[in-house]
């Protein structure tokens, strides 16, 4: 133990909180968008720099972040995939059926878990560079965007972020008409997350009942109950509403987890108002239409107008959409733009909803700073494959390992509400 202890104190020396790091990088890429507007090519090609320098950056992360604590025994531990079959509800922690199989499969074929991690990074940017393909402009300021907004699921939910690929996939085969895929891809979703089965089935539902294009005034009512619930207490009403959901014990039992732990007041109330403002005003003088990416953006939308302030339940869910709000509200604008439709004070409103986004983004980055000061046990510091050239792989593991272990006890467990809500 002792020796742990001391490889975690020579980590220390020079530490740099690695999240941080790579949020100030995308930033610094997004921001260069601005700057080469009058060049195209340019701007294609930073845009193209900047992805594989941040998929590099996300690929290399080596035991990192808290639940590895969870995530490296149930790696090697993982039953064969007969007995997960077999046994479906005796998988340890609680894991999700499929997750647990892409474990399997990916240890019997000799895959280490550092090499599962970055696999999960690789399928996770390589999907979300096929869906910015339908940005034709500061596709760099959208990577930021997602990167600083979503960094902690692509960091460490490994579940989640399979899932979130998976459910992308699904809607680009929405797109196409490929639904036995969409069929396949919805399935995946649910099954390597269980927050992915609540995003598929009201997906499903909403894909019924939606018509052709998305009205202005939808847009409107969503920011005008952005507001209400802004000013409401709501969470002993969604709570009993949870309890009556004809839903796996488990699953209610997840979801008022996260209800309980809700923010009555966000910062990020003023950034997501600025986006449902903007396209809201700019959807009034639309002519394109964007099917299957306007319809999951419609809903994603509204599940971050009703659940804003419940800040954990949010961040599970906005991981889905927010790749696709992102792309929807990008195009719409830009292809206004392109029409030359005149707009009333469009560019001052843009203008205005980027500098809100920055400043949070900004904010948001200092919070993550400070946060890591604030803690004991900085489980955010640098930690890639390449310490291995120093150390030997063992004591890295075994260092990381404590280090989160030990911040589950002393900086997670500290707050009381954490503490009964585990």
């Amino acid at each position: 133990m002792q020796n742990l202890l001391y490889l975690c104190a020579l980590f220390d020396a020079g530490a740099m909180n690695y999240i941080v790091f790579i949020l100030v990088i995308a930033m610094i890429f997004g921001f260069s968008d601005f700057l080469t507007e009058r060049d195209p090519r340019l701007q294609r090609g930073i845009y193209y720099l900047a992805l594989i320098v941040i998929t590099f950056l996300f690929t290399i992360k080596y035991y990192y972040g808290a639940d590895i604590n969870t995530y490296v025994p149930f790696y090697y531990q993982v039953p064969t995939v007969s007995e997960l079959l077999a046994h479906p509800d005796d998988i340890p922690h609680d894991l999700e059926l499929g997750y647990a199989i892409f474990c399997r499969v990916m240890k019997d074929m000799g895959v280490s878990f550092y090499w599962m991690t970055a696999i999960i990074s690789l399928l996770y940017f390589g999907t979300i560079a096929l869906l910015f393909r339908q940005i034709k402009r500061k596709r760099a300021f959208a990577l930021a965007i997602l990167v600083v907004l979503d960094y902690n699921c692509i960091f460490a939910t490994y579940r989640q972020c399979l899932a979130v690929t998976c459910f992308v996939l699904m809607v680009l085969c929405m797109q196409n008409r490929k639904y036995f895929w969409v069929a396949i891809l919805a399935i995946l979703t649910a099954l390597f997350h269980k927050s992915g089965a609540f995003v598929v089935a009201v997906m499903m539902l909403y894909g019924m009942v939606r018509g052709r294009w998305v009205k202005p005034v939808i847009y409107q009512t969503l920011l005008a109950v952005l507001v209400l619930v802004f000013l409401l207490p709501i969470a002993d009403i969604s709570q009993a509403f949870i309890s009556h959901l004809p839903i796996p014990a488990n699953y209610a039992e997840s979801i008022n987890h996260h209800l309980m732990l809700g923010k009555q007041v966000q910062v990020v109330f003023a950034m997501y108002a600025a986006v449902l403002f903007v396209i809201s005003y700019y959807s009034a003088f639309s002519r394109s239409r964007m099917g299957s990416i306007a319809a999951v953006a419609f809903v994603g939308l509204a599940f971050v107008a009703v659940l804003y302030q419940y800040y954990y339940l949010l961040w599970r869910i906005r991981s889905y959409f927010l790749p696709l709000i992102i792309v929807y509200g990008f195009n719409l604008v830009q292809s206004i733009e392109d029409e030359q439709i005149h707009v009333p004070y469009g560019r001052l409103v843009k203008q205005m909803a980027c500098l809100v986004i920055f400043v949070y983004l900004g904010h948001f980055t200092y919070l993550c700073k400070r946060s890591s000061l604030e803690s004991k046990h900085d489980i955010y510091e640098v930690c890639t494959v390449f310490d291995l050239v120093d150390h030997r792989a063992s004591d890295v593991q075994n260092a990381q390992l404590l280090k989160a272990k030990l911040w589950w006890e002393e900086d997670f467990m500290k707050n009381q509400q954490n503490k009964v809500n585990r």
